[in-house]
């Protein structure tokens, strides 16, 4: 279909309008999450629909920039400084407010970069506002995920096309010997990037940081009643002829410091039984837990102690380990469950066909740093099936991003 050229005209126009227009005129769309995101989709593939190839090839080369640039800018916490200040302020003005003296030549070069990216409004020569992307980098956990990303992943990132070679393209199916080994030049038979972590105090603060606030804002799988409905009948079925404290309603495996089973407590109030957490002894022994939340110090490659409770809960666990792995961790929860008992696996679940760019981007860092995947649905009903595992439902709680609950039952034999 050819649009007529007026027609056209008149779209762009509006987008100019929109692309200039103040903060609270686009308020409208942000507020509307499905025009939003069929307004950033129709944007998005455009882009690359109407570039020529020397300005495809322009955004395509220079993109590691994007990211050393933001790094540059949360150091000298640019980002703060100007979302702080009732009025514009110039270059000068921000050297002297960061504290570190940076050369003010320097800092405008930037400056001016920054603001092709919209990280920053450059309203006069010199002068310079905060803008909305930049504006959401100014929380510490977002500022702690771009020093994180560049920091523990960039060199992972750029090292994958060599560690591909390297390997024929058959990456091996092990958590050490990876592009994350291959770019840090450590040792690939012993160092996973989380044994590198525990050396770098501050990129482990950096990487945690990031984690655990990531997600600040979106909907999590205890806003479904009808999967904590399915686990409190799970729990009045290994229950049944018992007192119920003598059962568990729920096992968070990998589990932290146990955020998940505060939550899950306070959605559930009047379910009785215990709640259980588990990690490395390490971990727990920092968990500051109330009353009816036990801890357990586990190592979920080789045990799980925990019997026949309703269910078992990883949150983004299994994106972090091979399918050999993966095998044997599930496998022992299996063995621990009963006919009764529910494994909750709440994870980013790709689509088979058509994934989004926040989808494939995780998978392609999780075979950066781990050899690891964010696996598609097809692929998680394997693996499961593999292990005598069946998937009963997924249940999509945040359909943009894809984030999901797993809910999976033990093969009756």
């Amino acid at each position: 279909m050819v649009y007529p050229t007026r027609t056209l005209e008149s779209t762009v126009t509006i987008l100019e309008r929109l692309a200039a227009a103040p903060q609270d005129a686009i308020a409208n769309i942000r507020a509307d999450s499905p025009l939003r995101t069929r307004f950033l989709s129709a944007l998005q593939k455009l882009i690359p629909e109407l570039e020529t190839p020397a300005e495809a090839s322009q955004r395509l080369l220079y993109s590691t920039l994007e990211l050393s640039a933001a790094r540059i800018a949360v150091d000298l916490n640019i980002f703060n400084l100007l979302k702080d200040s009732h009025t514009a302020l110039s270059t000068d003005e921000l050297a002297k407010q960061t504290g570190l003296n940076p050369d003010p030549k320097l800092l405008a070069r930037i400056l001016r970069y920054l603001a092709t990216l919209r990280l920053v409004h450059e309203v006069d020569t010199g002068v310079w506002t905060a803008s909305h992307f930049g504006n959401n980098l100014t929380g510490e956990g977002q500022s702690a995920g771009v020093a994180s990303m560049l920091d523990n992943c960039a060199v992972s990132m750029i090292s994958l096309p060599a560690f591909l070679r390297q390997h024929s393209y058959n990456p091996p199916e092990t958590k050490s010997d990876t592009a994350f080994a291959l770019g840090n030049r450590v040792n690939p038979d012993e160092t996973t990037f989380f044994d590198w972590l525990k050396t770098r105090p501050q990129n482990a603060k950096d990487f945690n940081l990031f984690m655990t606030s990531h997600r600040t804002g979106v909907k999590t799988w205890l806003d479904r009643n009808d999967i904590i409905g399915q686990v409190v009948k799970a729990f009045r079925k290994v229950t049944a002829g018992k007192e119920e404290d003598e059962g568990v309603s729920f096992v968070d495996i990998g589990g932290g410091i146990g955020h998940q089973c505060k939550a899950f407590k306070k959605q559930t109030p009047l379910l009785g039984g215990r709640i259980v957490l588990e990690d490395l002894e390490e971990v727990v022994v920092n968990a500051e837990l109330e009353d009816g939340i036990d801890k357990l110090g586990v190592n979920f490659l080789e045990d799980q102690p925990v019997k026949g409770a309703a269910s078992y809960y990883f949150r983004s666990v299994l994106r972090n380990w091979p399918d050999q792995y993966a095998r044997t961790i599930l496998g022992i929860v299996r063995d621990a469950m009963n006919e009764h008992s529910l494994l909750l696996i709440d994870e980013l679940v790709l689509p088979d066909r058509g994934a989004h760019r926040y989808e494939t981007q995780l998978d392609l860092t999780m075979l950066a740093m781990l050899n690891a995947e964010a696996r598609t649905e097809m692929h998680w009903k394997q693996l499961l099936a593999e292990v005598g595992l069946e998937v009963k439902e997924i249940v999509f709680y945040e359909e943009e991003a894809r984030e999901a609950v797993i809910i999976a039952k033990k093969v009756r034999s």
